[in-house]
Protein backbone atom coordinates (compact mmCIF):
# COMPACT_ATOMS: atom_id res chain seq x y z
CA UNK A 1 0.00 0.00 0.00
CA UNK A 2 1.28 3.42 -0.93
CA UNK A 3 1.85 5.66 2.08
CA UNK A 4 1.37 9.41 1.73
CA UNK A 5 4.47 11.31 2.75
CA UNK A 6 4.50 15.07 3.11
CA UNK A 7 7.43 17.44 2.99
CA UNK A 8 7.98 20.50 5.09
CA UNK A 9 9.76 22.45 2.30
CA UNK A 10 11.20 24.54 5.09
CA UNK A 11 14.93 24.41 4.39
CA UNK A 12 16.40 27.47 2.74
CA UNK A 13 13.65 29.79 3.92
CA UNK A 14 14.66 32.80 5.94
CA UNK A 15 12.82 33.58 9.16
CA UNK A 16 10.11 35.62 7.40
CA UNK A 17 9.63 32.86 4.82
CA UNK A 18 9.08 30.39 7.65
CA UNK A 19 6.37 32.60 9.08
CA UNK A 20 4.70 32.84 5.65
CA UNK A 21 4.85 29.05 5.27
CA UNK A 22 3.39 28.57 8.77
CA UNK A 23 0.62 31.09 8.01
CA UNK A 24 -0.33 29.11 4.91
CA UNK A 25 -0.48 25.84 6.85
CA UNK A 26 -2.41 27.54 9.66
CA UNK A 27 -4.99 28.91 7.20
CA UNK A 28 -5.44 25.47 5.60
CA UNK A 29 -5.63 23.52 8.90
CA UNK A 30 -7.81 25.92 10.87
CA UNK A 31 -11.36 24.66 10.35
CA UNK A 32 -10.32 21.85 7.97
CA UNK A 33 -13.13 19.30 8.38
CA UNK A 34 -11.16 16.66 6.45
CA UNK A 35 -8.54 16.62 9.23
CA UNK A 36 -10.49 17.10 12.48
CA UNK A 37 -7.81 15.68 14.79
CA UNK A 38 -5.29 18.22 13.50
CA UNK A 39 -7.35 20.99 15.13
CA UNK A 40 -5.51 20.35 18.40
CA UNK A 41 -2.35 21.74 16.76
CA UNK A 42 -4.01 25.01 15.68
CA UNK A 43 -3.39 26.91 18.97
CA UNK A 44 0.24 25.70 19.16
CA UNK A 45 0.88 26.67 15.55
CA UNK A 46 -0.72 30.08 16.06
CA UNK A 47 1.46 30.81 19.11
CA UNK A 48 4.68 29.51 17.50
CA UNK A 49 4.29 31.50 14.28
CA UNK A 50 3.25 34.66 16.17
CA UNK A 51 6.24 34.44 18.53
CA UNK A 52 8.65 34.01 15.61
CA UNK A 53 7.09 36.95 13.79
CA UNK A 54 7.27 39.08 16.95
CA UNK A 55 10.96 38.18 17.37
CA UNK A 56 11.64 39.21 13.76
CA UNK A 57 9.87 42.58 13.96
CA UNK A 58 11.15 43.44 17.44
CA UNK A 59 12.75 46.87 17.86
CA UNK A 60 16.12 45.20 18.45
CA UNK A 61 15.86 41.70 16.91
CA UNK A 62 17.96 39.17 18.78
CA UNK A 63 19.37 36.44 16.45
CA UNK A 64 19.45 33.88 19.29
CA UNK A 65 15.79 34.51 20.15
CA UNK A 66 14.81 34.30 16.47
CA UNK A 67 16.66 30.98 16.09
CA UNK A 68 14.99 29.59 19.23
CA UNK A 69 11.55 30.61 17.94
CA UNK A 70 12.34 29.04 14.53
CA UNK A 71 13.17 25.73 16.23
CA UNK A 72 9.93 25.80 18.23
CA UNK A 73 7.89 26.52 15.08
CA UNK A 74 9.68 23.76 13.19
CA UNK A 75 8.88 21.23 15.94
CA UNK A 76 5.20 22.17 15.83
CA UNK A 77 5.14 21.90 12.03
CA UNK A 78 6.83 18.48 12.07
CA UNK A 79 4.38 17.18 14.66
CA UNK A 80 1.46 18.55 12.64
CA UNK A 81 2.84 17.04 9.43
CA UNK A 82 3.06 13.63 11.11
CA UNK A 83 -0.55 13.96 12.34
CA UNK A 84 -1.75 14.85 8.83
CA UNK A 85 0.06 11.81 7.37
CA UNK A 86 -1.58 9.63 10.00
CA UNK A 87 -5.06 11.09 9.69
CA UNK A 88 -5.35 11.43 5.90
CA UNK A 89 -5.89 7.67 5.36
CA UNK A 90 -3.38 7.80 2.49
CA UNK A 91 -5.54 10.21 0.51
CA UNK A 92 -3.29 12.65 -1.33
CA UNK A 93 -6.15 15.14 -1.75
CA UNK A 94 -6.83 15.25 1.99
CA UNK A 95 -3.10 15.40 2.78
CA UNK A 96 -2.43 18.43 0.57
CA UNK A 97 -5.51 20.20 1.94
CA UNK A 98 -3.29 20.77 5.00
CA UNK A 99 -0.98 23.21 3.24
CA UNK A 100 1.92 20.74 3.19
CA UNK A 101 3.21 19.40 -0.12
CA UNK A 102 3.59 15.78 -1.09
CA UNK A 103 7.12 14.47 -0.95
CA UNK A 104 8.18 13.78 -4.54
CA UNK A 105 9.12 10.15 -5.14
CA UNK A 106 12.80 9.48 -5.14
CA UNK A 107 14.16 8.74 -8.54
CA UNK A 108 15.68 5.34 -8.83
CA UNK A 109 18.97 5.79 -10.56
CA UNK A 110 21.03 3.25 -12.33
CA UNK A 111 24.69 3.02 -11.72
CA UNK A 112 26.82 2.08 -14.70
CA UNK A 113 25.37 -0.67 -16.87
CA UNK A 114 28.12 -2.67 -18.46
CA UNK A 115 28.81 -5.90 -20.23
CA UNK A 116 32.18 -7.63 -20.40
CA UNK A 117 33.64 -10.82 -21.76
CA UNK A 118 33.21 -13.88 -19.58
CA UNK A 119 36.08 -16.24 -18.81
CA UNK A 120 34.81 -18.82 -21.30
CA UNK A 121 34.45 -18.37 -25.06
CA UNK A 122 30.99 -17.15 -26.08
CA UNK A 123 30.10 -15.76 -22.64
CA UNK A 124 29.31 -12.25 -21.48
CA UNK A 125 28.77 -10.93 -17.94
CA UNK A 126 26.12 -8.23 -17.60
CA UNK A 127 26.11 -5.90 -14.61
CA UNK A 128 23.42 -3.32 -13.82
CA UNK A 129 23.20 -2.28 -10.17
CA UNK A 130 20.13 -0.18 -9.45
CA UNK A 131 19.64 1.63 -6.14
CA UNK A 132 17.26 -0.39 -3.98
CA UNK A 133 15.87 -3.91 -4.24
CA UNK A 134 14.74 -4.86 -7.69
CA UNK A 135 13.99 -7.56 -10.21
CA UNK A 136 16.03 -7.26 -13.40
CA UNK A 137 14.93 -7.91 -16.96
CA UNK A 138 17.89 -8.64 -19.26
CA UNK A 139 17.58 -8.30 -23.05
CA UNK A 140 19.77 -8.97 -26.08
CA UNK A 141 19.77 -8.00 -29.74
CA UNK A 142 22.24 -8.96 -32.46
CA UNK A 143 24.12 -6.21 -34.28
CA UNK A 144 23.06 -4.22 -36.28
CA UNK A 145 20.61 -2.93 -33.69
CA UNK A 146 18.17 -1.39 -36.18
CA UNK A 147 17.61 -4.63 -38.15
CA UNK A 148 16.71 -6.98 -35.30
CA UNK A 149 14.32 -7.08 -32.34
CA UNK A 150 15.14 -7.17 -28.65
CA UNK A 151 14.70 -10.54 -26.98
CA UNK A 152 14.39 -11.17 -23.28
CA UNK A 153 17.17 -13.38 -21.98
CA UNK A 154 15.98 -13.84 -18.41
CA UNK A 155 14.61 -12.16 -15.29
CA UNK A 156 16.68 -12.23 -12.10
CA UNK A 157 16.77 -10.64 -8.67
CA UNK A 158 20.54 -10.16 -8.85
CA UNK A 159 22.41 -7.18 -10.25
CA UNK A 160 24.47 -9.29 -12.66
CA UNK A 161 24.02 -12.31 -14.86
CA UNK A 162 26.17 -14.56 -17.07
CA UNK A 163 25.07 -15.05 -20.68
CA UNK A 164 26.48 -18.08 -22.48
CA UNK A 165 26.06 -19.76 -25.86
CA UNK A 166 26.89 -16.65 -27.86
CA UNK A 167 28.66 -16.97 -31.22
CA UNK A 168 32.31 -15.86 -31.01
CA UNK A 169 33.09 -13.11 -33.50
CA UNK A 170 29.54 -11.72 -33.45
CA UNK A 171 28.51 -8.42 -31.91
CA UNK A 172 25.57 -8.22 -29.51
CA UNK A 173 23.79 -5.36 -27.80
CA UNK A 174 22.55 -5.75 -24.24
CA UNK A 175 20.24 -3.70 -22.06
CA UNK A 176 18.44 -4.08 -18.75
CA UNK A 177 15.60 -2.59 -16.78
CA UNK A 178 14.66 -2.90 -13.15
CA UNK A 179 11.26 -3.45 -11.61
CA UNK A 180 11.26 -1.75 -8.23
CA UNK A 181 8.19 -1.91 -5.98
CA UNK A 182 6.14 -3.20 -8.94
CA UNK A 183 7.12 -0.18 -11.04
CA UNK A 184 9.11 -0.65 -14.22
CA UNK A 185 12.09 1.62 -14.61
CA UNK A 186 13.33 2.77 -18.03
CA UNK A 187 15.75 0.57 -19.93
CA UNK A 188 19.43 1.36 -19.65
CA UNK A 189 21.25 2.62 -22.70
CA UNK A 190 22.28 -0.37 -24.82
CA UNK A 191 25.83 -1.69 -24.48
CA UNK A 192 27.69 -3.34 -27.40
CA UNK A 193 29.99 -6.34 -26.93
CA UNK A 194 32.09 -8.05 -29.59
CA UNK A 195 32.07 -11.64 -28.32
CA UNK A 196 35.28 -13.67 -28.34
Amino acid sequence: MKRVKLSLNYKGLDSSGKVVFANNVYDKINGNTKLPNCASFVPQLFVAKKELNDAIIALNPNPVTIKTKEIILEKVLYALKAQVELECNDSEDIAVSSGFNLTPPRAIKTKVFNAKQGQLTGTVILNCPFVGRAAYVWEIIADPINQNTWQQIRVTNTTSTLISGLTPGNKYWFRAKAIVNDKEQPYTDPFLVHVV
